[in-house]
């Protein structure tokens, strides 16, 4: 019979670390905790006291309502070019 070990702990809630979160979106860690102190990202702290540094976790369902608020619309049609008059500009007129 073999044990088998786990290498996160059992009571660990799951979701995704900041590190992993910020290599999803292509951004840096600090990006992600912004996010996250600005309410658009949901977070779990996991941290064992108040007091020390938080350690976040993100559930993988609150990365999608993240990324339909964060998703942009299409770029705006750039404005048509106005024709040039046919003649010359007279800048001096007699």
């Amino acid at each position: 019979m073999s044990v088998v070990q786990h290498t996160t702990p059992i009571d660990a809630p799951p979701g995704l670390t900041v590190a992993e979160v910020a290599r999803r979106y292509r951004v840096g860690e600090d990006k992600v905790r912004g996010w996250i102190r600005r309410g658009e990202l949901h977070a779990v702290n996991t941290a064992d006291a108040k007091c020390k540094r938080p350690r976040w976790v993100i559930p993988p369902d609150a990365l999608i309502p993240f990324e339909r608020q964060r998703a942009g619309a299409a770029p705006p049609k750039a404005p048509r070019r106005r024709r040039r008059s046919a003649g010359p500009v007279d800048y001096y007129p007699d």
